[in-house]
């Protein structure tokens, strides 16, 4: 049976979750002599992308992506912070050609509020 990358991902947080720093990487050597066993190496990375967000979920911290027409400033961080009344990770990134607004993902869930959707929605109304 072949092992998914979520499963490597949710194998290495489990045997390392109570383990010194020191022993930490020590495990984390074993595992990839495990991948290199199994010929997963090229799982890597997934692995690495699983075991983040395995870890997140296990914390309790949400990862919200915001895009933005410029650099959003560490205030509105502190609110959206104080509204989802949880621990997040915000990823941002810079399009400009985003006029205003935003657009959020979390999950599976994307909200736009973008300016540019809400011309598009608009011009489709009209026709």
């Amino acid at each position: 049976m072949k092992i998914s990358s979520k499963q490597y991902a949710i194998a290495l947080f489990e045997s390392t979750r109570h383990l010194s720093e020191e022993k930490v990487g020590e495990m984390v050597k074993n595992f990839v002599a495990v991948l290199k066993k199994n010929n997963d190496l090229s799982l890597g990375n997934k692995v690495i992308e699983e075991y983040q967000n395995y870890s997140r979920r296990q914390k309790g911290i949400a990862k919200i992506q915001i895009t933005t027409g410029k650099k959003i400033d560490s205030d509105i961080i502190n609110v959206l912070t104080q509204k989802l009344e949880q621990s997040i990770e915000i990823e941002q990134k810079v399009d400009t050609s985003i006029i205003g607004g935003a657009v959020i993902r979390t999950g599976d869930v994307l909200i736009d509020g973008s300016v540019r959707k809400r011309l598009e929605e608009l011009r489709n109304r009209i026709g």
